[in-house]
């Protein structure tokens, strides 16, 4: 009976077993098949290849190579602890793959660590010093929003609460943790997008490829085709090329959306890349296709339903010639070189001297030639043939995502290699100026061609003896009697003192204005900032802020030099003033410059209403006047004229502006906005867009004066004349078919640090090319013609036929 009944409870328990393993190995399987096989349509943007930037020849300089991708797109109705969950195994999973096979991760994760292991977030600064608050508060406000989490959360506490929200392994370290945080980073920003994927890695091999497609485990893991961009020349035109890069500017980010790009899509951010942007991408709505798939539930595409094919963009045609480009790049590095070494001759051989003037401005050391900008212009158009900034940097760099330490590299401060000299720096540009200074008197009446004027030494009008801008001759008897030819053949700033002096500031800013030496030239590239020529408000402006709205330093330093009088003076009357005070005296008192107000009696007042002077102290301590003193140096005077007539006092002029004024010169008045681009085609040829020649102003010449300006700038490099610039043009052989003119501003009191300047064009008649140098700490602008001679001698060997370059034609365009 017994042995009955434990045969019945074992044939039940069989059954049940049996019943078990039909409803798992049948029933559940047959639904774990379906889950399987369940699928989705999806539908996502597909992009052609951005179009090719090539110079004025179809030279190459910037083209996209095929490429594959590794992306993550997580399904938006995936949510909550488990997915989480699922989606970090398969990152971590893919990180592994990728790097297994010599890939690298994509950085984007904001919370970084320094080395004593200290936290910190980083939304742009480390890279970008210069970036505004405002764009560090907006980066900031998204990414809390993303991420959830408030504004006192810090960025410790962020990266803990972030590694248990995404279940990162408690085993796994920093490094690695970051890499797998930054994606889901990357995620949340895109949650709001349908169909958005992120981008683990780029560029990546194919035996990641196989190894991605060949796994069933990889949950919304894909390997897509892509591109790369390609900058063949390297660092070759790179600051006119540009590059691209993710934005997080809030205005860029507003037009990609509205023109159909996603948050994560690269667009130019430098350079022509971005400036033509809207020709060149293939990302743009209007150009992008369409590919709907069906995906199943680890988003794996099963097979293709639809396919409309993407176009691609625009290719940009630049006026750069690319071999000239190359000899200017060559001939600007040789000319800093020898400027350097000529400098470090002098300083040896006269070292006492120099460690002198050191010690007297508190140790500064001297600073020597390391780098500097030349233009090439067509003076016909304004069309760029050739732009150099020296040091320059390979723009191939960018293209996977920069090392911190190449961006510490190519971001040094002492030699900026990033920074496009020739567009955004601006300086005094000394003698070259004169040509304004002479031709704006003969416009106005003040001088004719045949007066002349015998250089004194020092200018002593308006000024204590002593006191006055001299002659740079220590032999003023050798520019005696002078016309305007003379004068800017022997570059006599005391012809130009006398001559600007009389004329007056506004006249002689007019004419700068008309040459474009006020405004920017609207070169299509990034960073292009304004030159200025000047006069009081360029000095000091009373309707702008002392602190941040001036053009130049000087107001500043003069506050500062004015706030430590003001705490003497109460330290005399035993008070104490709080810095909120000494500010705001010092700043009204700064405003009475230029307001027309008699300034000892509106300082005296200003003293007593914010620090409680009485103003017969002021009066009777004179301490009104010497208030007074400090406002003189942003006061504007006849002084100030007469230095300006010889391109110094705070004109500051960029190269590029430098460039179009001496083309206007050399083409008889017509004063050209400058132009990178020549024309935009599509994939076949056919012209989108064809650059005209935009005029800024034309200069009526009734009476043939520029003739004079033109002959003058002939005589400068004349040995036979005795022009100052001839010894440096010695036995070059064309020579006598250049005229320009050299120019050293003055920037400290060691000679050895001032700014070499050498404008110059050819031919004389019928004139085709203007080149401008520029060489900060240049020391003497005598050398700066190595550049323009090597630049010249290739352009004229080259239209004679005794130099042919090879140029790529048509069919060497990269497809």
């Amino acid at each position: 009976m017994g042995s009955l009944r434990l045969v019945g409870v074992f044939a039940l328990l069989l059954l049940v077993l049996a019943g078990t393993l039909f409803n798992m190995t049948v029933l559940q399987g047959s639904k774990n098949a379906d889950e399987a096989s369940k699928v989705t349509a999806r539908t996502m943007k597909v992009t052609s290849k951005r179009g090719q930037i090539l110079d004025v020849n179809g030279t190459p300089l910037a083209y996209d190579r095929s490429s594959y991708d590794i992306q993550i797109y997580r399904d938006p109705t995936q949510i909550g602890e488990k997915w989480r969950a699922l989606y970090t195994e398969s990152i971590i999973k893919t990180v592994e793959i990728i790097e297994r096979n010599g890939g690298e991760v994509i950085d984007p994760f904001v919370i970084k660590r320094d080395e004593h292991g200290r936290m910190y977030f980083d939304f742009g600064q480390v890279d970008n010093p210069d970036i505004s608050q405002k764009t560090l508060e907006s980066r900031e406000k998204l990414w809390r929003q993303n991420l959830y989490f408030d504004a006192d959360v810090g960025p410790r506490d962020a990266y803990n609460e972030l590694r248990v929200r995404y279940m990162i392994p408690e085993e796994m370290g920093y490094e690695d943790a970051v890499k797998i945080l930054g994606i889901w980073q990357e995620i949340q920003y895109n949650m709001y997008r349908s169909y958005a994927s992120v981008t683990i890695s780029e560029d990546v091999d194919m035996n990641t490829v196989s190894e991605i497609e060949a796994s069933t485990d990889l949950l919304g893991v894909n390997a897509v085709e892509s591109t790369v961009r390609v900058y063949p020349k390297n660092s070759t035109a790179a600051h006119i090329i540009g590059y691209m890069s993710k934005t997080y500017d809030e205005d860029r980010l507003q037009w990609m959306e509205e023109n159909g790009y996603n948050s994560e899509d690269k667009i130019g951010v430098y350079g022509v890349e971005a400036t033509m942007e809207e020709y060149l991408s293939a990302n743009i709505g209007s150009r992008a296709g369409k590919r709907v798939v069906e995906v199943n539930s680890t988003s794996k595409v099963v097979r293709e339903l639809e396919y409309e094919a993407p176009e691609p963009g625009y290719n940009v045609v630049l006026t750069i010639d690319y071999d000239l480009q190359v000899k200017l790049d060559e001939a600007l590095e040789k000319t800093i070189q020898e400027c350097y070494a000529a400098q470090q001759e002098e300083y040896s051989k006269n070292y006492s001297k120099y460690a002198a003037l050191e010690a007297a401005r508190g140790g500064t050391k001297t600073k020597f030639a390391k780098t500097g900008a030349a233009v090439v212009i067509d003076v016909r158009n304004g069309d760029i043939l050739a732009m150099s900034s020296y040091p320059s940097f390979d723009l191939n760099l960018f293209t996977g995502g920069i090392s911190e330490e190449d961006y510490a590299a190519i971001n040094d401060e002492e030699t900026t290699p990033m920074f496009n000299k020739a567009i955004s720096s601006r300086a005094e540009p000394g003698s070259t100026f004169k040509m304004v200074t002479g031709y704006a008197a003969l416009q106005e009446g003040v001088i004719t061609p045949n007066t002349t004027i015998s250089c004194e030494g020092e200018y002593r009008e308006n000024v204590v003896r002593g006191k006055g801008p001299k002659c740079w001759t220590k032999n003023p008897s050798s520019h005696s009697n002078q016309t305007v030819v003379e004068g800017l053949k022997n570059s006599c700033n005391y012809f130009f003192y006398y001559v600007a002096t009389r004329l007056g500031i506004d006249d002689l800013n007019k004419w700068a204005d008309m040459f474009g030496l006020s405004s920017k030239t609207n070169v299509e590239l990034t960073g292009e900032v304004t030159s200025h020529v000047a006069n009081q408000k360029v000095l000091y402006d009373n309707t702008k802020d002392i602190d941040s709205g001036q053009l130049t330093y000087k107001a500043y330093l003069v506050k500062k030099q004015i706030i430590e009088q003001l705490k003497y003076y109460g330290v005399v009357r035993n008070e104490t003033y709080t810095d909120e005070q000494l500010d705001r005296c010092a700043s009204q008192i700064i405003a009475l410059v230029g307001s027309g107000d008699e300034l000892g009696d509106g300082i005296r007042v200003i003293m007593r209403k914010e620090l409680g002077i009485p103003e017969s102290i002021s009066y009777a301590r004179r301490w009104d006047s010497q208030i007074s003193g400090y406002l003189y140096e942003i006061t504007w005077n006849s002084i100030q004229t007469a230095i300006t007539g010889i391109g110094q006092s705070v004109t500051a002029v960029t190269p590029i502006a430098l460039a179009r004024y001496i083309a206007a010169i050399a083409n008889g008045g017509t004063v050209y906005d400058c132009t990178v681009i020549d024309k935009v085609v599509d994939q076949d040829g056919n012209v989108v867009m064809d650059q005209e020649p935009k005029v800024f102003g034309t200069i009526t010449d009734v009476n043939n004066y520029m003739d004079y300006i033109v002959e003058g700038m002939r005589e400068v490099f004349s040995l036979e004349d005795g022009g100052t610039g001839a010894n440096s043009l010695r036995g070059f052989k064309y020579a006598d078919d250049m005229a320009g003119k050299t120019g050293t501003a003055q920037v400290s009191t060691i000679g050895l640090e001032d700014t070499a300047w050498l404008v110059t064009f050819t031919p004389i008649e019928n004139a085709e090319i203007a080149i401008v140098v520029y060489i900060p700490n240049g020391y003497q602008s005598g050398l700066a013609a190595t550049c323009a001679k090597e630049v010249i001698q290739f352009y004229r060997d080259r239209q004679a036929g005794t130099d042919e370059p090879d140029i790529t034609g048509p069919g060497g365009l990269v497809q």
